[in-house]
């Protein structure tokens, strides 16, 4: 017995070296050396030679390299020819099934526009797979695209290449298993994307290698008319498997005898937010199925990589034990190939098993997802309301069997949330309708079937609705509803199982320029009501990211000489961050120097006198005279926000309040601030949460200015402010 474990070594040792020593890569399906036509796996798929194209070989330190990796030390010269392989001889190089991988060893002479490697190209919706280099401006990256059947568009990998590496030796591996994706370049990983599906298999156009078809449609010959965009260089070998190849071949191929994360360190760049959540990169928008288990929070959200259409974006998937250190997982909620895209929902933990999907001890995780569609562009019917469940703590989601758990009512409709209704003892989902301001609710018991309610309208609140029972100023014997919409306007009222009935007018929810989509956490530890939202944004120059969420708030409802109203303060988490403290009068914001900070300020104005705070270049003013609090500076402004919730129509939009403006009274004859500054972001909290004000604007470079001015004796009574750490980890 003891002597199993060291023959199974044995075995492994000449296994792997088999392949190492032939160099001929025949667990591949094409292995082209380049040094003629010919394919030395195990299926010839010769290729067939176009233009100027000729075979040489190399010398000195440029030939051992090659043999080390599996070359012959002869390659490929191409100057404006091309190779190409047709589907080869048994259609081989249609890759099938959840594994592939490809390798190309080249060395480029130049690169102007976009440089094929290695493809079966075309466009978004047709492409197999293809390898390439491309110039952006002055900028020279390797890039490699992948289409699945699973999703339309396709999955895209990319890297930069150093200015001094762009005409030297590359060894490229692009590995895929169904799940994920990744680029290595040289041995250094250095991109990888959440990929599902089976490789598209159905591309009927040849293998070219250093050419691609100029249509990205149909099957046109092979020839000099029909491709564009040639590779001028040297390639020494090209490799396809379908599989995905082990750590101790790509290793072997790569020529290094280690394997390391090359991918940037996110979360660092200039214009980043540093303590509000981003994705890695690409787009982000509406935060979606905020659900606390088992001590973690999870933030899903909708997330759109490169080359897919709007109608297939994924949920996105962040964790977090605080609220405020996050963690974006591979582990997606991906579109459904039947159903479409996964647009905004909500996701709720079934800790009584009313579906009867648990399946061992962890409790199931529910979201419930608008699958998009757009039926005219063969992506699914329109609209659907789907479901699907983790019975892994949210590691992994399947689609339920009987979807759609609704069907599609009436054009758009979409949205759903879902909460609990303890009196009723019954799931109430609400589901924006897609019809003028018209919301729909809906009851289950058993998160499958369900039964619409009502319908009622918030005049100005379309999308993404949120509907919460709260306690009145945490009175468990006042109960209300919130209802609230995309915009984050809302009334409150009574819910009696069936109807919704509004007991105020519509209140606004954020006076900023950047707040869309909220969304909250309904079953946090002391039972918080917890709201995150997008804050819509241009894209900050250079960035790999696109998008952010604000800081996230709790939500309460409290009584006010108006009435009741909804109050929103930073969860008392933001102090996980505190650094340093400055604690005085107005002469200790001449201190700070930093660009990230929680401030409290207290402001005396009874004798109404009005003040000004600079905040590196912002402008936050409050006019006694008008009772208005105005924000202004260099805004970031986003697609969503309709001019008239910066401010009333019949103000002039200026630089004091081109970043949000709100209505707000002295209390006892102060006006007390709670304000978070990020890198990018300014959220204001006005009167403990009373007005609250989330914009975005663009840093500058000069060294930042913090001051307190007030012309009519305004007197800042109260100053305490924290320096933040960063919540992303250190470098």
């Amino acid at each position: 017995m003891k002597k199993l474990p060291v023959t199974l070594t044995i075995i492994a040792i000449v296994l792997s070296l088999s392949w190492q020593l032939s160099g001929n890569f025949e667990d591949a399906v094409a292995s082209w050396s380049l040094s003629d036509l010919n394919d030395r796996a195990g299926i010839n798929s010769q290729l067939k030679k176009h233009g100027s194209v000729e075979f040489i070989v190399l010398t000195s330190d440029e030939a051992k390299a090659s043999k080390e990796r599996g070359g012959d030390a002869m390659v490929a010269r191409l100057n404006g020819g091309w190779l190409d392989a047709g589907q080869g001889i048994n259609d081989e190089l249609n890759l099938n099934g959840k594994n592939a991988s490809i390798l190309v060893r080249f060395k480029a002479d130049k690169v102007e526009g976009m440089s094929p490697l290695v493809g079966k190209a075309g466009n978004d919706q047709n492409m197999a797979y293809s390898l390439f280099l491309v110039k952006s401006d002055n900028d020279v990256f390797i890039e490699s695209q992948m289409g699945s059947d699973e999703i339309a568009g396709l999955h895209m990998l990319r890297y930069k290449l150093p200015p001094d590496e762009i005409n030297k030796w590359h060894d490229v591996v692009i590995r895929f298993n169904g799940q994920v994706s990744q680029m290595y370049v040289d041995g250094l990983l250095r991109d990888e994307e959440v990929t599902v599906g089976e490789i598209r298999n159905w591309n009927r156009r040849p293998v070219l290698i250093g050419a691609q078809y100029k249509n990205e449609f149909g099957y046109a010959n092979v020839t000099n008319d029909q491709v564009e965009a040639r590779f001028n260089g040297l390639i020494d070998h090209v490799v396809l498997w379908e599989k995905y190849i082990s750590d101790e071949q790509l290793k072997y191929v790569s020529g290094v005898k280690e394997l390391k994360d090359g991918k940037p360190q996110y979360y660092h760049e200039k214009y980043r937010p540093q303590f509000h959540f981003s994705a890695k990169k690409n787009w982000l928008n509406d935060p979606n199925g905020l659900v606390y288990y088992d001590g973690v929070y999870h933030m899903f959200f909708q997330y759109q990589p490169p080359h897919r259409p709007g109608a297939y974006k994924d949920w996105g998937h962040a964790t977090s034990k605080d609220l405020v250190h996050w963690e974006q997982i591979n582990n997606h909620i991906t579109p459904h190939k039947v159903w479409s895209g996964c647009w905004s929902g909500s996701a709720v933990v079934d800790s009584n098993n009313t579906a009867g999907l648990q399946t061992g001890k962890e409790k199931t995780i529910v979201a419930f997802i608008t699958s998009g569609g757009n039926p005219s562009a063969g992506l699914g019917p329109m609209c659907t309301q789907t479901m699907a469940y983790s019975n892994d703590g949210g590691k992994t989601f399947t689609y339920y069997d009987q979807n759609p758990v609704i069907k599609n009512i009436y054009k758009e409709n979409r949205d759903p949330k879902v909460v609990w209704d303890e009196d009723s003892k019954q799931w109430i989902m609400s589901l924006f309708m897609d019809k003028d301001y018209d919301f729909g609710i809906f009851a289950s018991t058993d998160l499958k079937n369900w039964k619409h309610l009502s319908t009622f309208s918030i005049e100005g609140v379309r999308e993404c609705p949120g509907f919460e029972p709260l306690f009145v100023d945490g009175d468990k014997s006042k109960k209300k509803w919130i209802f609230f919409g995309a915009n984050g306007d809302y009334v409150i009222g009574t819910f009696d199982a069936k109807n919704f009935k509004p007991e105020t007018k519509v209140l606004r929810g954020d006076y900023g320029l950047n707040f869309y989509a909220p969304q909250t956490w309904s079953d946090t530890p002391e039972k918080r009501c917890v709201m995150l939202a997008w804050m819509p944004t241009e894209r900050y120059p250079g960035m790999p990211f696109t998008q952010q969420m604000n800081f996230p708030t709790e939500l309460t409802l409290r009584t006010t000489p108006e009435g009741v109203k909804a109050f929103r303060l930073p969860v008392k988490e933001i102090q996980n961050l505190y650094s340093v403290r400055y604690k005085g009068k107005s002469e200790i914001l001449k201190k700070l120097t930093g660009d990230i900070y929680e401030m409290n300020f207290e402001v005396n104005v009874k004798d109404k006198s009005s003040f000004t705070f600079m905040l590196r270049n912002v402008k936050l003013t409050y006019n006694a005279n008008t009772n208005m609090l105005s924000c202004g500076g260099d805004p970031v402004r986003g697609g969503m926000t309709p001019d008239s919730w910066i401010s009333p129509k019949e103000t002039e939009i200026n630089e004091l309040n081109n970043m949000g403006r709100a209505p707000l009274k002295p209390v006892n004859g102060k006006i007390k601030l709670k304000i978070l500054l990020d890198r990018n972001t300014i959220e204001v909290f006005a009167n403990n949460g009373e007005v609250v004000l989330s914009s975005c604007f663009m840093p500058k470079d000069e060294k930042p200015v913090y001051s307190f001015n007030s012309k009519d004796g305004a007197a800042l009574q109260v100053v305490n402010v924290y320096s933040l750490k960063s919540a992303w980890p250190e470098l």
